[in-house]
């Protein structure tokens, strides 16, 4: 089983580094019930843009963060903002702690969530996830790349979903039965 579990991570290292990521290699965390199992320490993906803080995660989330971006918030910057992005803005990554509500293990403490705060672009101002102002282009930018995480990712929370997701996009991979998904 050990020697399945090394391919298949091997092959996630592979397809980031094909996807032309920076990332480096780390050694497996373990903090008391919280873990992850050969993560990686994401600071860039492709086209240059910069991953801030360079953050920890389990291999997967960096290939659905570098999916999401290249696929949606890289071409809806472009259309919608008429920039690129340079910079994508990270709250929390791996963090040894419970979900808000206390029931269980959050995604974070498996390495396993990540929590977008903001992009920066380069030829406009940044843009901070938040409540924006309705019919505005960053209303529409953030609502299109938040919709558009939920084929990605399988927890995807924001600003409307509940007052903790306010100020920030949780992506998750989280496995739950049946494939469910929550897109928020």
């Amino acid at each position: 089983m050990a020697s399945e579990d090394n391919s298949v991570n091997n092959a996630c290292l592979d397809r980031l580094s094909k996807l032309g990521l920076g990332f480096e290699k780390r050694p497996n965390v373990q903090e008391g019930r919280c873990s992850i199992e050969n993560p990686v320490l994401l600071s860039s993906l492709s086209n240059g843009i910069e991953v801030a803080p360079a953050s920890l995660m389990a291999c997967p989330v960096a290939e659905g963060l570098a999916r999401w971006m290249s696929e949606v918030v890289i071409p809806e910057a472009e259309r919608q903002l008429q920039s690129a992005p340079t910079k994508l803005l990270i709250g929390t990554s791996y963090q040894c702690r419970d979900q808000r509500n206390g029931a269980k293990l959050s995604e974070h403490a498996l390495g396993n969530g990540v929590d977008v705060m903001g992009f920066e672009f380069a030829k406009r101002s940044p843009l901070a996830i938040a409540s924006q102002a309705e019919n505005s282009p960053e209303a529409s930018f953030q609502s299109t790349i938040q919709k558009a995480a939920c084929p990605i990712f399988n927890t995807v929370l924001g600003p409307g979903s509940d007052d903790a997701h306010g100020d920030h996009l949780h992506l998750d991979l989280r496995e739950r039965k049946g494939d469910y998904r929550i897109c928020q």
